[in-house]
């Protein structure tokens, strides 16, 4: 009986040095795969497509949309995002980014260039990103194709 009572705590000490062991590691969640494709190098648009893949001119898109294509977009891994001046790379503007949805939406909020994209494609050599915009005057369903800037 003795040697019974002198188990029992020896028991319950490792079960709580067990159950313990879990609670202590508050691990920060590492960058995913798409997180690292997106800093690795500033984004540049280098067209807008209807859904079916078709190229839309750039005089049928609104000046906003259009304005975004003289910009580079460069994500930081701080969720920092900045746009930048295609010649002279100086920062125009800049704000957050957030991947959300398990990774098919991008975040973005920047003055001008804001709101929640759909990831349609993320490579580390094309970004295509889905949106409501005007074309034509008509708000429609779009993919604005985005390349690395390799400098």
């Amino acid at each position: 009986m003795k040697r019974l009572l002198l188990f029992v705590p020896v028991l319950i000490l490792s079960l709580l040095v067990l159950s313990c062991k879990d609670k202590d590691k508050e691990e920060t969640p590492g960058p995913t795969e798409k997180s690292k494709i997106l800093v690795n190098y500033p984004w540049r648009m280098s067209t807008v497509t209807d859904l079916s893949g078709k190229d839309i001119s750039e005089n049928q898109l609104s000046v906003d949309t259009r304005y975004i294509k003289q910009m580079d977009i460069q994500f930081q891994q701080n969720a920092r995002v900045n746009a930048l001046d295609q010649k002279s790379s100086q920062v125009i503007n800049g704000g957050t980014w957030y991947l959300i949805n398990e990774d098919k939406t991008l975040d973005i909020k920047i003055i001008g260039f804001a709101g929640e994209f759909g990831l349609e494609e993320l490579t580390n050599s094309k970004m295509r990103l889905k949106s409501k915009m005007p074309v034509n005057g008509v708000e429609q369903e779009a993919i604005m194709v985005f390349q690395p800037v390799i400098k």
